[in-house]
């Protein structure tokens, strides 16, 4: 899609986003790449997604912290105090001239701070709210914290429901991060409607998403069809899989996976390409109808078992993509790096952090061909930015010092980082590090 241009559809757009971990944070980050202007407001010990990549073994240092970095691309970072009057006299300033406040904070700390919407839409009624949540805003479990870990999988069924029953299965572990950054996705959306009704009215509005809701409407095709009145059920024996979607091992012990919704049409297609074409005009076999059945089921994933472990991964993918059957190798997560269809749409991309450490990270898939894929600008470095955001909202040198002094505010100690020197960090704050030419 090329190199992006001065097209920037959010560009105008002041965001103060007060936030922790990967929700909220992969937002701000969204509304960033499409021009949005995003102040991220951290207290002195940082965002926990400062230090939670170590989990991983992915570095965390203040000048190498690639995970983070990519989650808070294209913003500023400012440390407020704002348990202090002067944090908080501070944090009004930014409100008062933003268009939206992003924050994952739960409620009773937001009433606490009198940051919730109650308190700051009469202050300023052209402020849209953003929060994101574990599991919505009313109910039993309205003030629960909530990772996706949890509130997305766990609390939604996947889980439990997905394993492949059996004498010693257990549960699906929960992958981090994605569920958070669906959520995040659906809260952009209602972001960008509100920002477009207020073009109509100058009025701001409160819009929300949780985890858990996201994930019951990412889930609810299984949801509605496990209904009592239905009667679908999980979780599947492998037995009883349904042999046109499950994954098989193969020659190189790797695993294929194809997808037919049309079984009529594609049944015999599909066994003509596995060289079984007789299973194909089978009639015991060669309709949904037929394939439902406990028994045929567990006959037809024995015989694709060992059909499918007569040739490697790669051979069964070629001879189902040219028979135009929906498949695909069951990647590895460290297939990333090396994927050619990745590499090709630019949805990653070779990044240098700011000690010279190069690493390769994922960028948003959405795209706009006017605006071309947005420029990588790393995440600030902890209070990168406290003055020269204050000065940009009034405050004179004098007043900064004395907030610093009452620690009100924290701004990052440059000379500790002797290869980030001042000539690195562009006027607008934002650094020119290399992206590794990649966009």
């Amino acid at each position: 899609m090329g190199e992006s241009t001065d097209y920037r559809p959010l560009e105008g757009i002041k965001v103060v986003e007060l936030s922790t971990m990967v929700a909220a944070g992969s937002c701000g980050r969204m509304l960033a790449d499409w021009g949005a202007e995003v102040i991220k407001v951290e207290s002195a010990g940082g965002d926990m997604f400062r230090s939670f990549p170590k989990t991983f073994f992915v570095p965390c240092t203040m000048d190498e912290n690639p995970l983070f970095d990519n989650l808070n691309a294209g913003k500023r970072g400012i440390v407020l105090n704002l348990k202090t009057l002067g944090g908080m006299d501070a944090m009004h300033r930014l409100l008062a001239d933003a268009d939206i406040f992003l924050t994952n904070t739960r409620p009773k700390a937001l009433e606490r701070l009198g940051l919730d919407y109650a308190s700051l839409k009469e202050a300023y009624p052209k402020l849209i709210m953003a929060n994101v949540n574990g599991f919505g805003e009313k109910g039993p479990k309205k003030d629960n914290p909530g990772f996706d870990t949890v509130a997305f999988w766990a609390s939604s069924g996947f889980n439990a429901d997905m394993m492949v029953d059996g004498p010693d299965s257990y549960p699906v572990y929960s992958s981090a991060g994605p569920g958070d950054i669906v959520t995040a996705m659906g809260l952009c959306y209602a972001i960008t409607a509100a920002l477009y009704k207020r073009s109509q009215t100058g009025l701001g509005d409160h819009v929300s998403s949780s985890l858990y809701g996201t994930a019951l409407w990412c889930f609810h095709i299984m949801a509605v069809a496990t209904e009592k009145q239905y009667g679908y059920t999980y979780p599947k024996t492998r037995e009883n899989s349904a042999p046109t979607g499950a994954p098989f091992r193969t020659k190189d012990n790797e695993w294929v996976m194809t997808t037919i919704l049309q079984i009529e049409k594609q049944w015999p297609i599909l066994c003509n390409a596995l060289g079984v074409p007789e299973l194909g005009t089978d009639p015991r076999y060669n309709t949904a109808i037929k394939q439902r059945d406990p028994e045929v089921r567990k006959y037809l994933m024995k015989r694709f078992e060992e059909i499918y472990k007569t040739k490697t991964a790669d051979e069964w993918c070629r001879i189902l993509t040219d028979a135009d059957i929906v498949n695909d190798r069951l990647a590895h997560y460290k297939d990333m790096e090396t994927s050619e269809q990745a590499w090709a749409n630019e949805y990653i991309h070779e990044v240098t952090c700011p000690n010279g450490k190069k690493s390769i990270l994922v960028r948003p898939a959405m795209r706009s061909e006017k605006m071309g894929i947005p420029q990588w600008k790393r995440g600030p470095m902890l209070g990168e930015h406290t003055e020269e955001v204050l000065r940009e909202y009034g405050y004179t040198d004098e007043q900064i010092e004395e907030m610093k002094k009452k620690e009100a505010a924290v701004q990052l100690d440059v000379s500790g980082y002797p290869h980030l020197d001042q000539s690195s960090i562009l006027p607008d704050g934002m650094t020119g590090f290399s992206d590794g030419g990649q966009s």
